[in-house]
């Protein structure tokens, strides 16, 4: 029985750095599996924040808050967004009971930045609304950039 362990804990010449090639090789795929998922993850966490600013944003438009400007701004602020979101009202100046349409654009920037993950440049969302109020401050086809 010792003899076969001893065997076994011998190695050959030509085995030396093997498990350190292969590491190296599992290393690769595991960190890139790791870095995969962080990145997504970080792409539905703001793929959520947009569809929730696009709820925001649309509440605020469906009680005549105030102009697309200043719901946009309001928004923005509630979402801790720095600028680079686009809003766009459609549906506004209308009666009680229409339907508008509030939509967002955000772009997208990496957290891990790796080439080989694709991730989208911009999230979007798009939330429809009935007015609940005179949408006289906001007209259709109004687009609004966070500050």
């Amino acid at each position: 029985m010792r003899t076969l362990l001893n065997k076994l804990r011998k190695r050959g010449k030509d085995e030396r750095g093997a498990a350190l090639v292969e590491f190296a090789i599992m290393a690769v795929l595991l960190f890139s599996l790791l870095f995969g998922m962080v990145e997504y993850g970080w792409v539905f966490a703001n793929n959520l924040d947009a569809r929730h600013g696009a709820r925001e944003a649309a509440r605020l438009a469906a009680v005549n808050w105030g102009t697309s400007q200043a719901i946009a701004n309001e928004t923005c602020d509630r979402m801790d967004i720095q600028g680079g979101a686009i809003f766009t009202f459609s549906g506004g100046g209308g009666a009680v009971g229409t339907v508008g349409t509030v939509a967002i654009d955000i772009p997208y920037t990496p957290l891990v930045g790796l080439p080989f993950i694709p991730v989208p440049s911009n999230l979007k969302s798009q939330v429809e609304i009935r007015l609940e109020q005179n949408a006289s401050q906001w007209t259709n086809g109004t687009v609004a950039p966070c500050p």
